[in-house]
């Protein structure tokens, strides 16, 4: 049978994944390196191929900042099909600079089964596939627990001046470095809107930072020597991490956290669409969704997954009562001031 008409009407026509092969036999999905790629190709990505009998190249480089500005600077055709690991305020801005292709149930049928919290998070140009929140880790055999934000950035005050290189700090090309100076910035009455706070705390955690970098895998080798004793991280690798066996615990501190969605889109000028969508649409269902949220050790996409073990749920955004209690920054407003943002810490990081 002749293919025509994309994946879906050839699907519907009764055609195989040998003649959606033929049709589009090759597929670009870019998403994070680290464990994460492991992962990602074993859960998703060699199961994707079986299904549909199609070759898919990884490309597991770059933040999804970085994954943005590449996006900018090809006019929304930067090589890649898919790009699996966006944020919304990416998102956002892409869908609005005509970056990314709209993204509807039409495309993606298993966006009816995302969080209702979550759908508009991916502003009509996303899928919501993962969610996680930006926790506060320690070594707890170097320190005790904190239970405040003030504890990592004011880290003399609870810990002494041995804690002095052993602050780790993350560049704003990173989410998790915005996160962290909101959560700063709301010590003092901060926010969005008012960042004073924050850079200042910078201003004075400097001389504790050991190392800073960007990539959240980046931090790994500086917590397995023992040199980080303290940090920001996402929940999902932190979990991870703990599991595998680094001395180290995760704390929701009592001012709260911040929930991130992970999210899949697609570049307006991609090759290959119809792939692309589907392959979001197999991103999203719900044994993928499950095997890849007990692998990485993060919060699922969509809302009808029941049967996760109770430590998972313990740690995880994974059940209706965490999704509902989860704190969304004002995405739309980060990825409007982000620059500014990156260029104040830049002049005070400098």
């Amino acid at each position: 049978m002749k293919y025509s008409g994309g994946i879906a009407a050839c699907v519907a026509a009764g055609a195989g994944p040998a003649s959606i092969a033929r049709a589009a036999d090759t597929l670009v999905v870019n998403s994070q390196g680290g464990e994460y790629k492991e992962i990602f190709e074993r859960v998703v990505i060699a199961p994707f191929e079986e299904k549909f009998g199609v070759k898919v190249i990884h490309d597991a480089t770059g933040t999804a900042s970085q994954d943005m500005a590449k996006l900018r600077a090809a006019g929304g055709k930067p090589g890649f099909d898919v790009a699996a690991s966006l944020t919304p305020p990416e998102v956002i801005l892409g869908g609005r600079e005509g970056l990314l292709a709209p993204m509807t149930a039409k495309e993606v049928p298993n966006l009816d089964h995302v969080w209702d919290e979550a759908k508009g998070l991916g502003a009509g140009y996303g899928a919501v596939h993962t969610v996680q929140y930006a926790s506060l880790i320690y070594n707890k055999e170097k320190v005790e627990r904190p239970d405040s934000w003030a504890d990592y950035w004011q880290p003399w005050k609870r810990y002494g001046e041995g804690i002095r290189n052993h602050v780790i700090g993350f560049n704003p090309a990173n989410l998790l470095s915005i996160f962290a100076l909101l959560y700063a910035a709301r010590l003092d009455g901060g926010g969005t809107d008012n960042m004073a706070p924050a850079w200042d705390y910078l201003e004075k955690q400097k001389p504790y930072l050991g190392v800073v970098v960007t990539g959240s895998s980046e931090a790994v080798p500086h917590f397995e020597n023992g040199q980080v004793w303290i940090s920001p991280y996402w929940s999902g690798r932190a979990a991870l991490y703990i599991d595998r066996g680094l001395p180290f615990e995760m704390v929701v501190p009592k001012e709260g956290v911040f929930g991130l969605p992970d999210v899949a889109a697609v570049p307006s000028g991609a090759s290959n669409k119809d792939l692309a969508f589907e392959f979001v649409n197999f991103r999203l269902s719900k044994d993928v969704q499950r095997a890849f949220s007990l692998a990485y050790h993060a919060g699922p996409g969509r809302s009808d997954i029941t049967d996760f073990p109770e430590e998972f749920l313990s740690r995880q955004i994974a059940s209706k009562e965490k999704i509902a209690k989860t704190i969304w920054p004002d995405l739309a407003k980060i990825g409007e001031k982000r620059k500014d943002w990156t260029l104040k810490w830049q002049e005070i990081m400098s």
